[in-house]
């Protein structure tokens, strides 16, 4: 069931509205927390997505293409192009997924062999896991899969 409003002469779906100003949030969410917290043994620190060790400023691309598939629903002339938005967030969102499952499986994997030698770098003693930002990162995957599907069969 869709609800439509009209505001002048462009017509907005309230429901693409909500889906999509939620996709939005959640972005904004994602870049502003941290998704990685780093411990070491007197100190942590927590490590957002635009850090360079993760994505860097092409963090901020997750939040233009989320922001432009907002526009989609009230510009007219961008509606042509929601299936494309919608893909470029999904390649954004999976590399952000893919780059911090890295990070954190990167410093779970230690060297078998090396295992009583004392660690010759300062990497090497710090323990990463994740921060409550990698839930809605997590949720921005699943919204931005579930919305190009859903772009692509209309």
């Amino acid at each position: 069931m869709s609800r439509a409003r009209r505001i002048g002469a462009t017509r907005i779906d309230l429901n693409e509205l909500i889906k999509r100003s939620a996709l939005a949030v959640l972005a904004i969410l994602a870049v502003l927390l941290p998704v990685l917290k780093v411990s070491l043994v007197s100190e942590s620190d927590d490590i957002v997505l635009g850090d360079f060790r993760l994505l860097g400023g092409a963090a901020y691309l997750l939040l233009v293409a989320f922001l432009c598939g907002l526009s989609t629903v009230v510009i007219d002339s961008m509606r042509a192009h929601s299936r494309f938005i919608d893909i470029a967030g999904l390649i954004i969102a999976v590399a952000a997924v893919s780059r911090a499952a890295y990070s954190l499986s990167a410093s779970l994997i230690r060297n078998p062999i090396a295992v009583d030698a004392p660690p010759q770098r300062l990497d090497q003693l710090a323990q990463v896991s994740l921060s409550y930002g990698s839930v809605p990162l997590l949720l921005i995957l699943f919204g931005a899969l579930w919305q190009s599907r859903k772009s692509w069969r209309s």
